[in-house]
């Protein structure tokens, strides 16, 4: 018999299921409320929108990634749809322990998608990139365009602009 070795694939998704999420994301919404905030708001924030069918005010909490003046959100969640159609959507977000209030811009587009995430990865790194992205990525060999391509499909990029 022949012994076989596998390779980590070089993308991979770290992004916990929606069943953990739903256990999960009260706790990380409650310390990003509190004083505690410290803890998890270097790469966390809590994002409130409003549901486009119900008018309902949603508050969750997501990874962002500063660049610029902007942050930086992706995702491949359904809640993204809350923004769609609006161009640039009314937000609020607790960062860093303030509210702030500002402007979400949903893109959808793949291709936006994927060269902002090669961007990062040029900018930050693969591992720091991958973190915040939602991604694993091997560090020693570099993803290809088309394996970020496939491992990033289905994903949105939120481009959030802050009120001064």
């Amino acid at each position: 018999m022949v012994a076989t070795t596998t390779t980590p694939a070089p993308v991979r998704s770290n992004v916990p299921s929606t069943r953990v999420l739903h256990v999960v994301n009260p706790l990380v919404s409650a310390i990003l409320r509190s004083p505690l905030h410290g803890m998890l708001s270097g790469s966390l924030l809590l994002l409130t929108f409003t549901g486009r069918k119900t008018g309902k005010a949603y508050t969750i909490p997501v990874g962002y990634t500063p660049d610029g003046e902007a942050l930086l959100l992706f995702t491949d969640r359904a809640w993204r749809h809350n923004l769609h159609g609006r161009g640039r959507g009314p937000v609020s977000v607790r960062l860093q322990g303030r509210r702030r209030t500002g402007l979400a811009e949903l893109m959808e587009d793949p291709a936006v998608v994927v060269a902002t995430v090669e961007r990062l990865i040029t900018r930050d790194g693969p591992k720091v990139a991958g973190r915040r992205v939602g991604l694993t990525l091997d560090a020693t060999t570099p993803p290809s365009h088309a394996q970020l391509a496939a491992a990033l499909e289905g994903h949105a990029l939120i481009v959030l602009t802050l009120d001064p």
